[in-house]
This record gives C-alpha cells, sequence and structure tokens, in this order.
C-alpha cells in the first residue's frame, strides 16, 4: 500500500486529531466496568480521593491528547498512520489495499486462538491469578465493552504514538535513499515496541499477585507476541487494520475465550 497518498499535506489533520481523541476516551470509559471489577479488593484497602470515571476522564483526555498530537507528526516522518480514516475524514480517496478489513480480522482472531491455546498449556498456569484467566465469572458485557480500550487506545499509544517515535528515531541511522526508516528499522522498532507492550501488563499484575520470574517472562512474552502481529499491520496496512486486528484479538481472548 502506498503510504505517503494522504500524508503529503502540511497541515495538522485536526480532524484526524479530535477523532481518535474521542475514540480513545470512549474507549477508556467502556474500559471501566472490566476495570472496576478487576481492582475492587485494591479500591477497598485504598479508597480513591476522586471517583474513579473522572480519573480515568482526566487520564484518558491528558493522556492520549499527548500521545495522538505527537503520534500523528512522528508518523507522518516515517509514512505511517491512519490512511482510511484520514482519507474519509478529509475526503481524499481511499489507498489502494485489498481486502485489507479481512486480512486484520483474520489476523487478528488467528493471534486470540493462540493467546488462548497458551493461556490452557501448562505455560499459563503461572497467570492465574490473573484477570486473563479468571475473567470467566465476570458478566460478558462488561468483557466486551474492555475489547474496545485494547483496540482502539492500546493501538493509538503502542503503534501511533511509541512505535512510529522509535521508528523516527532508529530511521535516523538506518533509514533508506529516501530518508524513510528502512524495513530493519520497523522492525526493530516493532521488537522494541512488542516487549514494552508486555512490559506494560506488569504493574497490574504486580498488584494483583507476587511477581515470579516465570510470570514476568509470560506476561512479557505473550503480549509481546501479539504485539508483534499488530504492529506488522500497523506497518504495512495502517493504523486502522492494527485497531481491527486487535479488537479482534480481544475478542477471541476476552469473550469467547472464557466461554468453552
Amino acid at each position: 500500500m502506498e503510504r505517503r497518498s494522504v500524508h503529503d499535506t502540511q497541515r495538522y489533520p485536526w480532524r484526524l486529531f479530535f477523532a481518535l481523541l474521542a475514540g480513545s476516551v470512549l474507549s477508556t470509559l467502556a474500559l471501566l466496568p472490566y476495570i472496576s471489577e478487576v481492582i475492587r479488593p485494591m479500591l477497598a484497602a485504598h479508597p480513591l480521593r476522586l471517583p474513579l470515571p473522572l480519573i480515568l476522564l482526566i487520564q484518558g483526555t491528558t493522556y492520549f491528547g499527548g500521545a495522538i498530537s505527537l503520534g500523528l507528526l512522528l508518523s507522518r516522518k516515517v509514512g505511517l498512520g491512519a490512511p482510511f480514516l484520514e482519507a474519509w475524514l478529509y475526503g481524499q480517496r481511499r489507498p489502494a489495499s485489498r481486502g485489507w478489513v479481512w486480512v486484520s480480522c483474520f489476523t487478528g482472531l488467528g493471534l486470540g486462538v493462540v493467546a488462548v491455546a497458551l493461556l490452557r498449556s501448562p505455560l499459563g498456569a503461572a497467570l492465574a491469578a490473573l484477570p486473563v484467566a479468571t475473567e470467566g465469572a465476570m458478566p460478558i458485557w462488561k468483557r466486551f465493552l474492555a475489547c474496545f480500550y485494547g483496540g482502539l487506545g492500546e493501538e493509538i499509544l503502542m503503534r501511533l504514538f511509541l512505535m512510529s517515535l522509535v521508528a523516527w528515531l532508529v530511521g535516523k541511522v538506518w533509514k533508506t535513499a529516501s530518508g524513510l526508516p528502512s524495513s530493519g528499522a520497523f522492525w526493530l522498532a516493532n521488537i522494541l515496541v512488542a516487549v514494552a507492550f508486555g512490559a506494560g501488563h506488569l504493574p497490574l499484575a504486580a498488584h494483583l499477585t507476587p511477581l515470579t520470574p516465570l510470570l514476568v517472562t509470560t506476561v512479557v512474552s505473550l503480549n509481546a507476541l501479539l504485539a508483534l502481529g499488530f504492529g506488522q499491520l500497523y506497518w504495512k496496512r495502517g493504523l486502522e487494520s492494527a485497531m481491527l486486528a486487535h479488537f479482534s484479538t480481544d475478542i477471541v481472548l476476552h469473550v469467547l475465550g472464557p466461554m468453552f
């Protein structure tokens, strides 16, 4: 797919900024029923000074606002972004990419099946105290709503912002003749961000159960495996593809998986 088709304009894409900000904030609020149940024991022991919805709204608007504003700038510098959404918002011709919806969905579903299989294997025993292993008792609507945060919020933070940032930095020294990051630079950025994505799940795990070397390795490696697929789609097909794949993975992992 031609990644430069919509990014050539010099104007800052404010419509895209506000569309992504609205989606990310809504996804944060959609996570509220799920996260409230997960951290209920912690809230009982350490009550919050402000209502949790207000905290999530303030944090979500602040964090995502910064991540989106920088992510849109950086992604343009390395030839990445959200080409389909931007084309739609600005009345541009859609980039040529056949079957990207199906590719994204099937990739996400496949990654979800792999994740569930790993959770049911001996490797998954290390995660017995974490929500991913116990959420089957949670109402399905809460698990479903949480999938929107993975598909929207996490992809904006990890792919649009962080992967674009790392690719831009690595591309300063590892680039093509046209000045864009080389394939190796994108792969390195994808790997580094995938590991960071996995490590980002450790703070919540540490609040729920003592961290052990096996638990840390399992949490980081499992999430990094999934993130590599999302990063590849972001690089080759755009942010929307990574979002759709992540959402599909979470549907399998959090909604369908606990039912069986």
